[in-house]
């Protein structure tokens, strides 16, 4: 079970618990129609611009959408951020850590935050006697759970426009101890986040799903904007800015995150293993976004079906910001701290993350990776498959490799049958698709676009 899955029934229950649902029968039958109606209407809403999303996204039946079926399926979307910052050793330490909610609504983000804690073993009462053994985002982490701080308390300053919204966040926390996460102390600030946000320090600073706020401004005045979150951080603190996994909203995100690289107080600490021009923005229809894979309880799945929405991954686009000043902010080269991920003894070249899934046609294999000099196609035939190269087919949407340094112009990679791709996994304990990759040079051509195999 990946962190996500784990992630996704944790809040289900703390929600069942908080409001339950018939579960057979007639009046089962008849809920279930009336969910997928209210969810439908939500996400309608949620492509809107931000007046519409207020009036869509409010009232009775549409908090009962939210609570339902959106917050357990978007609270999973902070896991990977916080796994990256876990296994790169910078996660906030301490029992109790402050964190400031942008745009809390319902409180997916922070209650996200507080079941991610719970299944790192860093969070609650106790560490989980099962724990996630794969997934997505996998399990390593730079030392066992078991020596780490465990987080009690998180006392979170909740900002939300809506009251009403507010209230179920309260309502759903003064639950959570009793479900075995932390304790959440909720302070609700009724108020427009780009007039108000209150002073820190805190240990985290999260904005999920942040429609048409945050990123409504130019991009230098938004970055200016999240450069003053990352001021308000304390000593290894962070940052999570969560978006939709659409085209605009994602490219705003791409532009704030260049205009950040003018603010040398920042870190970029993921997704990009990189400072350079993001190379999404070079070409007018371009975005990067995450895509995981991820299955949604039963109940969900069946609220998802009969709405009509997708039921087995989970997309969105996010980054992770921390002081410049902070450890484990990344590694030399002005590479970013997910960088540091992977093992710089290991192999020589330049860390990439893969952003596509792997695309297979007629006689070979492909997937692109991004990295500082640009997207990179990296691309095997089938005839060239043999056990050193098998660590090509290992690599998942996500994943952070390390591929050769190429020529000025060159962007695709072909891997050829002597090729050696030894994989590389996070450290403790590997996971299926949570992996990184070492790349070796031996036996990899790198061939200017439209070259001959």
């Amino acid at each position: 079970m990946s962190y996500e899955d784990a992630v996704m029934r944790t809040l289900l229950a703390l929600v069942e618990a908080t409001d339950p649902a018939p579960h057979e029968g007639a009046a089962a039958r008849e809920d279930l129609r009336q969910l997928a109606e209210a969810v439908a209407a939500v996400s309608q809403a949620y492509t809107r611009e931000r007046d519409a999303i207020d009036a869509g996204a409010t009232g009775e039946a549409a908090y009962r959408a939210r609570r339902r079926f959106y917050l357990p399926r978007d609270g999973a979307k902070v896991v990977k951020p916080l796994v990256e910052l876990h296994r790169a050793g910078a996660l906030p330490r301490g029992p109790r850590w402050r964190v400031l909610d942008l745009g809390a609504g319902l409180g997916s983000t922070s209650l996200g935050v507080a079941a991610t804690l719970l299944h790192l073993g860093r969070g609650g009462a106790a560490v989980p006697q099962v724990r996630p053994d794969e997934g997505s985002q996998g399990s390593g982490s730079a030392t066992s759970p078991s020596e780490r701080e465990v987080v009690r308390e998180l006392r979170v300053d909740a900002v939300e426009r809506d009251a009403g919204a507010l209230r179920h966040f309260s309502q759903l926390a003064a639950q959570a101890e009793r479900a075995g996460l932390p304790r959440l102390q909720v302070r609700p600030l009724a108020v427009d986040l780009r007039k108000h946000v209150p002073e820190g320090p805190y240990d985290l600073i999260v904005a999920g799903l942040v429609l048409n706020e945050l990123l409504a401004e130019p991009p230098a005045q938004a970055a200016a904007r999240l450069a003053g979150l990352v001021a308000q951080l304390a000593p290894g603190g962070a940052v999570i800015v969560l978006e939709p996994a659409l085209r605009e909203p994602t490219r705003a995100l791409h532009q704030t995150r260049d205009a950040l690289t003018a603010h040398p107080d920042v870190a970029l600490f993921g997704p990009c293993v990189h400072r350079a021009p993001c190379p999404m923005l070079a070409g007018p229809k371009d975005w990067c976004h995450e895509d995981v894979s991820a299955t949604l309880p039963d109940a969900l799945a069946a609220v998802a079906r009969e709405a009509g929405l997708r039921f087995e991954r989970l997309t969105y686009a996010y980054l992770t910001l921390r002081r410049a000043d902070a450890p484990a902010d990344g590694v030399g080269g002005g590479a970013s701290g997910v960088a540091a991920l992977l093992d710089p003894g290991a192999a020589e070249g330049a860390p990439h993350r893969v952003v596509s899934q792997t695309l297979a046609t007629k006689g070979k294999r492909e997937w692109f990776a991004c990295g500082a000099a640009g997207r990179v196609r990296v691309t095997r035939l089938d005839r060239h498959a043999t056990a050193a190269n098998a660590g090509f087919e290992r690599a998942q949407r996500g994943d952070v490799v390390r591929l050769p340094v190429l020529a000025p112009g060159v962007t695709d990679l072909r891997v050829r049958a002597e090729s050696e791709l030894p994989g590389w996994f996070y450290p403790e304990e590997a996971s299926e698709a949570g992996e990184a990759l070492e790349v070796g040079h031996r036996g990899l051509k790198g061939a200017r676009p439209g070259a001959a195999d």
